[in-house]
C-alpha cells in the first residue's frame, strides 16, 4: 500500500452532517449558520480524507495540503479550493488535510510525498504558526494534535516555521511547490515590519566600526568581525542571521500572499467559495504545469 501512514482512522469511509466547529452549538455565528443556503455533508474516503478515492497513478495528481481551511470546514466540498483547482486545471487534485493540523504535520506529509511520489505539483496552505503536535510517534495523526508551540515570541515562531520550509525546498527536485497561508495566520510573506524592527535594533547599537545595515543574507554573512562580536554581546547575532535567512527563503519560493477572507462558511470562521476561487485564480497564475484539455 502506497503511503500507508496517510490514514485518519476516525474518518475512514465516514459520512457526517457536521464536523468540528461546524455545528449550531460550536459555530461562531448562529444566525449565519441557520441562514446558510447550501447543503453540506462530510464524505471521507477509505483513508479518512474529505476526498474521492485515490487514483492508481499518484504521480500525475496535484497534491494539496492544509488544515481545516483545506478540508473545507463549513462549506460544501465543491466550494473547497482543492475541488475548484481540480476543475480549473482539469487534473486530479488529492486533498491531504486535517482539522487542527499543525504546520509540522503538514510538512511531514509533504516531505513524504516529495520523497515517495515525486509529483509535478504540490500546493501547501500553511496553518497557524502556534499549532504543534505531540512528539509521540506511536499516536495516530489525529491524536498528536496539540494547540500551542512553545516559543518565546513571534520571531521565534517565524524562525521555527523556516525550519519546516527549508527541507521541503531542498527535497522538491523537479516538483513545483507553491506555498500559501490561511487568513490571519503568519503574515510571513510581508517581512517589511520585521525588517524595520531589525533595522532599528541595528541602528540603536551600531558603533563607529559597524557596517551599514545589510540588505541580504549574503551581505549579513560579510559583516566585519567587530560587528559580529558586538551583535553577540547583545545576544542578537543569531536573531539577525535567522531573519535574513527567512527573508532570503521567502524571496525565492513560489508563494501566494496570506489569504484575505472575502466570505464566510457556515461555521462563521472559515472562508467559503468566493475566497477559495480567488485563491485558485492566484494559484493558476503561478502553476508551471501545462493545463490539460
Amino acid at each position: 500500500m502506497m503511503l500507508p501512514d496517510f490514514i485518519l482512522p476516525s474518518r475512514q469511509n465516514k459520512v457526517w452532517a457536521y464536523s468540528g466547529m461546524d455545528t449550531l452549538q460550536d459555530c461562531a455565528d448562529k444566525k449565519h449558520f441557520k441562514s446558510y443556503p447550501h447543503n453540506i455533508s462530510y464524505v471521507y474516503n477509505s483513508r479518512g480524507y474529505r476526498d474521492k478515492e485515490w487514483p492508481l497513478d499518484l504521480s500525475n495528481s496535484v497534491w494539496c495540503f492544509g488544515d481545516s481551511f483545506t478540508v473545507g470546514l463549513g462549506s460544501p466540498v465543491e466550494h473547497t479550493w482543492v475541488r475548484i483547482l481540480e476543475s480549473r486545471i482539469n487534473q486530479r487534485c488529492i486533498n491531504i488535510s486535517l482539522d487542527g493540523a499543525s504546520n509540522k504535520w503538514i510538512a511531514r506529509k509533504v516531505l513524504k510525498v516529495l520523497n515517495e511520489i515525486r509529483p509535478r505539483l504540490v500546493v501547501i496552505q500553511w496553518s497557524y504558526l502556534h499549532r504543534d503536535e505531540a512528539p509521540d510517534q506511536e499516536l495516530h495523526d489525529e491524536g498528536r494534535r496539540t494547540d500551542y508551540l512553545v516559543a518565546e515570541d513571534y520571531d521565534q515562531l517565524l524562525f521555527l516555521f523556516l525550519e519546516l520550509i527549508t527541507p521541503i525546498e531542498m527535497a522538491k527536485g523537479n516538483t513545483q511547490v507553491i506555498h500559501s497561508f490561511i487568513p490571519n495566520s503568519v503574515g510571513v510573506i510581508d517581512l517589511s515590519k520585521e525588517g524595520d524592527r531589525f533595522k532599528r535594533i541595528w541602528q540603536g547599537f551600531a558603533g563607529a566600526n559597524w557596517d551599514s545595515f545589510p540588505q541580504s543574507l549574503t551581505e549579513f554573512k560579510s559583516i566585519n568581525q567587530h560587528t559580529i562580536d558586538e551583535l553577540n554581546c547583545i545576544n542578537e547575532y543569531a536573531n539577525f542571521f535567522d531573519y535574513f535567512r527567512l527573508l532570503e527563503t521567502m524571496q525565492v519560493i513560489d508563494s501566494v500572499p496570506e489569504l484575505q477572507r472575502l466570505d464566510v462558511a457556515r461555521d462563521g470562521h472559515h472562508y467559503d467559495v468566493i475566497t477559495a476561487t480567488k485563491f485558485v485564480d492566484q494559484l493558476v497564475d503561478l502553476i508551471a504545469l501545462p493545463q490539460v484539455g
